[in-house]
Order: C-alpha cells, then sequence, then structure tokens
C-alpha cells in the first residue's frame, strides 16, 4: 500500500461517524423514524471503516481477517437500516417495496454466508468469489434505489411547489436525495474496481481510496444537508420557488 494510502477511508470514516450520531441525536428530538434510520446506517457504516482502516493502516496480517470480517458485517447492517429508510419514506404501503428490502437483506445475508463458504471472510476476492458479487449487488440496488426514487419524486414536487402545494425545502429534497443515490452508486463502482484491483495486485491504491473519501463524503454532507439545512440555505431555496412562481404568474 502507499504510504498514507489509507486517508481517504479514515476522513470518510469520521464523516460518517459525525454526521450519524447527530442524526441520531436529532431524531431523539424529533422522534421521527427517517433521521434514527439513516443516522443507524451512517453510525454503523463509521464502525465499518474503524474495522477496515486498522489494518490497512498498520499492515496488520492477523488482524485482517476479523476486522474486515466485521467491516462487512456493519456495512451490511447499515444498509438494511437504510433500504428499510427508503421503504418507507418513499413506498410505505407498497408491498413489492417491502418485498424489495427483504430482498436487498437476503441477498446480503447470503453473499456473506457463501463467501464464507468459499473461505473469502474478508470480502476481498471478487474474482474468485461468485458470493462476492450477490453481496456487492445488494448493496448496490439499495444505493440505487434512494436515487431513483428521488428523481422521481423531484418533477412531482417542483409541480405542486408551483401550485403552492409543496414546501420548496420538501421538494430540494427530493432532488438531494437523487444526488445522493447518484454519488453512492458511483462509490459502489468506484469499490467495484478497487476490490478487484487489490486482489489482482494485492496492493491498496492511495488515489483509488482518495476518491472514495471524497465521494462518500460528499454524499454524507448531502445527507446532512436534507436534515439539518442551514439558515443561508433554507432561504436561498425558498427565495428561488417564490421567484419562480412570480414568474409564472
Amino acid at each position: 500500500m502507499e504510504e498514507s494510502g489509507f486517508l481517504g477511508g479514515v476522513v470518510a470514516g469520521i464523516a460518517y461517524f459525525t454526521a450519524g450520531v447527530r442524526l441520531i441525536l436529532l431524531s431523539w428530538r424529533s422522534q421521527k423514524t427517517a433521521e434514527l434510520l439513516v443516522g443507524m446506517s451512517l453510525l454503523l457504516w463509521g464502525f465499518s471503516y474503524v474495522c477496515w482502516q486498522i489494518p490497512i493502516a498498520t499492515a496488520n496480517q492477523p488482524l485482517t481477517q476479523p476486522l474486515f470480517f466485521a467491516g462487512r458485517v456493519f456495512t451490511n447492517a447499515g444498509t438494511i437500516f437504510f433500504a428499510v429508510f427508503v421503504w418507507i419514506s418513499f413506498r410505505n404501503g407498497t408491498p413489492w417495496a417491502k418485498y424489495l428490502v427483504s430482498a436487498i437483506a437476503l441477498g446480503l445475508f447470503a453473499g456473506v454466508a457463501g463467501s464464507i463458504a468459499e473461505g473469502d471472510w474478508e470480502g476481498i476476492q471478487p474474482l474468485t468469489n461468485p458470493w462476492w458479487w450477490v453481496d456487492w449487488g445488494a448493496g448496490f440496488v439499495a444505493m440505487s434505489w434512494v436515487g431513483v426514487e428521488g428523481f422521481i419524486e423531484y418533477p412531482r414536487a417542483r409541480q405542486r411547489v408551483r401550485l403552492g402545494l409543496c414546501d420548496p425545502l420538501v421538494c430540494n429534497r427530493f432532488l438531494i436525495w437523487g444526488i445522493v443515490g447518484l454519488i453512492w452508486t458511483s462509490y459502489s463502482l468506484i469499490l467495484l474496481y478497487q476490490t478487484v484491483d487489490f486482489e489482482t495486485n494485492a496492493f491498496w491504491s492511495s488515489a483509488i481510496d482518495r476518491a472514495n473519501g471524497v465521494v462518500e463524503t460528499t454524499g454524507v454532507a448531502l445527507v446532512w444537508l436534507i436534515f439539518s439545512p442551514p439558515r443561508f440555505y433554507r432561504r436561498w431555496i425558498s427565495g428561488d420557488a417564490f421567484a419562480a412562481r412570480a414568474e409564472e404568474a
């Protein structure tokens, strides 16, 4: 591994931890399930980064297998929380969405169980372990799902804003969720390339790791913007929507 090749993961992990804890605290005050589910997702993903970065940073071989496996468990648990969030926030009461959440959870469990049977506890052998793709694919579906739902709802919400039937900030959240879905889907694809490259060359690329750090931290920042937009941002979005309605009038 290149010197400081783990720094991107460290930055992303800190971002996940910080945003996760703050969203959980926010959920206790607001009593809203959405903040709690997303906060738990981010917190668990933060724990996964701790598990991954310790053996990478220290090159400690005895710790690699148990900590990488723990990282997979935390990652998948966070992904299940996130899939449940997408379901109850966008498709609550829709039977197929409930089945999709179940399929994602089943895919994650099956991918890990199959990887154990193949001897790939760490989840770093996509070229020789077919179950790795089941695990990765389930996570990819969850990340893609929130993006699709965000972009479906955004134009509908814009129309309601024009009619004065939707808060501009709510409309803007749909757009941001669409962008977050694109960003985290991009991360999944980068992770795919990174893992294949690692299995092929037994080398953890600093450039890929830092790209991952930038992509994931951007996604986390946008999630925080959804749940806790600063005052200037709220004014900007509300003012922009008011100007759009005035032009149409």
